[in-house]
């Protein structure tokens, strides 16, 4: 079993004791009453270049990622050069929640994604009510239906998203489920090696006039170059900036290479 699929098993796990505690039809009842100021998030991607700004406490990969709290992140983040802010909400593997979620909504002005490992229309409303502009999708492990149903869910409930794939295979499965925004990630989420030449590699396959933003491995201004020149619209950093000494001016120096 992969570390893709040892995640999925204990989502699946964790969205079930959700649903026990708190069943779906509370939660859309609650949606239907849910007000809150909605942020752009495509339509920063469709205007021009985007840095998303990642809070994720720890990894499998990496490890711990913030020594302190990671709302002193979000601190940071909210005086940045950073467009949107990605927040990782799965809790065993990543170290978040959908508490940290809320908690970072409060401190930063900026458009807000939730990356977790969504498998179920219950996670989309969470997402709604927990303050988010727009979640996850990731083509490896959900169905062309499924994928279809959650973006159908998403613009029903006001919410973006960002579809993630990893192979060609996964683009060809985005784009039949018209898919309008596509995230490239570096990263193999089975063996968790990183190789940014998968954003060059992939990207002649989707149309131009989709957006298209680069995850994972992304460490320097000419990583930024690169990917840019590729194509991609937006950058999605989060290692690079959490072990920088100085996130501030790397998340500047990041931002003036997408130019």
């Amino acid at each position: 079993m992969s570390i893709l699929d040892e995640i999925v098993s204990k989502k699946r796990q964790e969205v079930m004791a959700a649903k026990a505690a708190h069943p779906l039809e509370e939660l859309q009842k609650e949606a239907e009453n849910y007000k809150q100021e909605r942020r752009p998030f495509r339509k920063l991607l469709e205007r021009g270049p985007v840095l998303v700004a990642e809070i994720k406490p720890r990894s499998p990969s990496a490890g711990e990622l913030v020594a302190g709290s990671p709302l002193e992140v979000a601190d940071l983040y909210a005086k940045s050069g950073a467009d949107i802010i990605s927040v990782l909400t799965d809790k065993p593997y990543f170290g978040g929640s959908l508490e940290l979620l809320k908690e970072v909504r409060a401190r930063v002005p900026q458009a807000i994604l939730r990356k977790d490992f969504i498998i179920d229309e219950y996670q989309v409303y969470e997402t709604l009510l927990s303050g988010a502009d727009a979640f996850l999708l990731i083509a490896n492990i959900l169905s062309e239906e499924n994928l279809i149903t959650f973006m159908g869910l998403a613009e029903a409930l006001d919410l973006d998203y960002l579809l993630e794939v990893h192979d060609a295979e996964e683009i060809e499965k985005a784009l039949r489920s018209g898919a309008g925004l596509i995230g490239i990630n570096n990263r193999n989420l089975k063996s968790l090696a990183v190789d940014i030449e998968t954003t060059q590699k992939l990207i002649q396959y989707i149309p131009s006039y989709i957006p298209v933003v680069s995850e994972s491995g992304i460490e320097t201004a000419a990583d930024v170059r690169r990917v840019r020149e590729w194509g991609a619209r937006g950058i999605l950093v989060g290692t690079s900036i959490l072990q920088s000494d100085n996130p501030l001016e790397k998340i500047k120096e990041l931002k003036q290479a997408l130019v």
